[in-house]
C-alpha cells in the first residue's frame, strides 16, 4: 500500500475540520496553505436571483398569471437597477454589469416564455370546453374571450395574451 504524505494528511483533517476552507499545497515540502472564505454580506439582488434560480424557474407551471406577471416585472426592475448602476460606475465595472443583466435576461426570457405557452394552452382549453375553469387566469379573462362573437376580434384577443402568430391561432380556435 503506498505511503500518503504528511502533508495531504494534514490537508485532509484541517478540511474535517473546517470544510469551507480552500486548501493548496504548496511544493512537495509538506507546506500547505489554508484560505478561509471571508463570510461577506450577500445582496438583496445576489438572494433573489439564486432564489428565483432555485424557487421560481424550476416551479413556473404552478404559478398564475398574476404570480407570473409579477415575478416578470420584478426581473425588470431588477435590469433597470443594473442599468443605472452601470451608467453611474466606472467603465471598469462594465463587465460585471454586463454579466449580471446577461444572467438576469436569461431569468426574464424563461419567465415570458412560460407566460406566452400557458396562456395559450389555457385559451386553448378554455375556447375547446364549456367546463373547463381555469386556476390560471382570473375568471373574467376567460369569460371575456368566451363572449367575444366576432372570429377576427376573437383572434385578436388572444394574440394580444399569446404573441402567436395569426395563422395558428386561426387554426386552433376554429
Amino acid at each position: 500500500m503506498p505511503k500518503v504524505p504528511e502533508f495531504l494528511k494534514k490537508i485532509y483533517e484541517a478540511g474535517k475540520k473546517n470544510p469551507t476552507a480552500t486548501m493548496t499545497a504548496i511544493g512537495g515540502a509538506g507546506k500547505f496553505v489554508m484560505d478561509l472564505k471571508e463570510k461577506r454580506p450577500v445582496s438583496y439582488r445576489r438572494l433573489q436571483y439564486d432564489r428565483f434560480n432555485k424557487e421560481v424557474l424550476t416551479n413556473l407551471d404552478s404559478f398564475t398569471y398574476i404570480e407570473l406577471n409579477s415575478y416578470k416585472q420584478e426581473v425588470q426592475n431588477f435590469l433597470k437597477q443594473i442599468g443605472q448602476e452601470e451608467k453611474n460606475e466606472l467603465i471598469i465595472n462594465k463587465p460585471i454589469h454586463l454579466k449580471r443583466s446577461k444572467s438576469w435576461n436569461q431569468v426574464l426570457i424563461h419567465i415570458e416564455d412560460k407566460i406566452k405557452i400557458r396562456n395559450y394552452e389555457e385559451l386553448c382549453k378554455a375556447y375547446n370546453s364549456s367546463t373547463y375553469e381555469s386556476t390560471y387566469f382570473e375568471v373574467n379573462v376567460i369569460n371575456k374571450m368566451k363572449n367575444i362573437e366576432n372570429k377576427n376580434e376573437l383572434y385578436k384577443y388572444i394574440q394580444q395574451y399569446t404573441d402567436r402568430d395569426m395563422e395558428e391561432i386561426e387554426k386552433d380556435f376554429s
